[in-house]
């Protein structure tokens, strides 16, 4: 049985980045590529999502709704590792400006040739409540294409603060 190994989903962080950096990503990122913008949803106070193709996409969140004080916040980006080269420029831009970048998460899919019928997932930890596909809970999704066998696995979760 071959199984083949690979990264879905890279979270990183750039810390201690000032709003008008965030404001100047967003006016760049207007010019070049289709952005969708939320204010005051979820954990963050702003999300923005830019998409330069339909699979080429990268995803912001900025100011943490626990960074109270100060003027420097918390800049999450997520997209696949493939992704990250398409948005270059803005990813220098903010990376001149952060204090530090940090690892959050990342997902990691293996593609087995089997039937899901042969698929069990077991938590390691024993509180928290599953069912044989639907495990929401720790993030894994397994699907069937043609025979393969895709399971996502969300590792190393980390809490946003």
């Amino acid at each position: 049985m071959e199984i083949e190994v690979s990264i879905d989903k890279f979270v990183i962080d750039y810390k201690d980045v000032p709003h008008s950096a965030f404001l100047r990503v967003y006016m760049v990122g207007v010019q070049k590529y289709k952005v969708k913008m939320k204010i005051c949803s979820g954990t963050y106070s702003y999300e923005l999502h830019m998409q330069k193709s339909d699979d080429v996409y990268i995803h912001m969140y900025f100011k943490n709704f626990r960074e109270t004080e100060g003027h420097l916040h918390t800049l999450r980006i997520e997209t696949r590792p493939e992704h990250y080269s398409h948005f270059r420029e803005i990813l220098e831009m903010i990376g001149k400006r952060a204090s530090r970048v940090e690892f959050v998460s990342c997902d990691v899919a293996y593609d087995i040739q089997t039937g899901l019928e042969n698929i069990v997932v077991i938590p390691t930890d024993t509180r928290r409540n599953m069912t044989h596909f639907d495990t929401h809970d720790i993030l894994v999704e397994a699907t069937n294409v043609n025979g393969m066998v895709t399971v996502f696995y969300q590792s190393f979760p980390f809490p946003p603060y």
